[in-house]
């Protein structure tokens, strides 16, 4: 499923059913997105995997050798935050729809959570230390308010 306009293209591939049937919820929320976070350029691809999967990719790529619910891969080396968003997500299905059931979200929620995170990363936003934490944070759970996602962190 691709969704795309003249200021962003989303490609998802193999998404379960809670993506392709809100199509059109998604494509208003990239548009907030765009507009909130002032982005120039959005193209970014997301990729369904298993728990092996993103076992091998976690530990590859970030050292740890477990399960992730997402990994996020900028198109290129961010050294500061921007306003491109280009690259990759992939997402463990599995992960995202028990961390939905055991935290009582809706999973639609917890994937936009997850889609939102992933993409403020690939923006260069970071949290390994406090003061990189906070602000992700207060504008990641500030934009979820204005969609109708709840604080995640909460």
């Amino acid at each position: 499923m691709i969704i795309s306009s003249k200021d962003y293209k989303i490609q998802f591939f193999e998404g379960p059913g809670y993506v392709t049937k809100h199509s059109k919820k998604i494509e208003n929320i990239i548009n907030k997105f765009l507009g909130f976070f002032s982005v120039s350029k959005l193209e970014v691809d997301i990729s369904f995997c298993t728990v092996n999967e993103i076992t091998k990719l976690n530990k590859e790529f970030r050292g740890k050798n477990n399960p992730t619910n997402v990994l996020s891969f900028p198109d290129k080396e961010q050294k500061n935050i921007s306003n491109e968003c280009v690259g990759e997500l992939m997402i463990c299905q599995k992960i995202l729809e028990k961390e939905a059931f055991d935290q009582e979200k809706k999973i639609f929620d917890h994937f936009i959570h997850l889609v939102i995170h992933s993409m403020l990363h690939i923006l260069g936003y970071a949290h390994e230390d406090k003061n990189d934490a906070i602000l992700m944070e207060s504008k990641e759970t500030e934009f979820l308010s204005k969609i109708g996602v709840k604080d995640p962190y909460k």
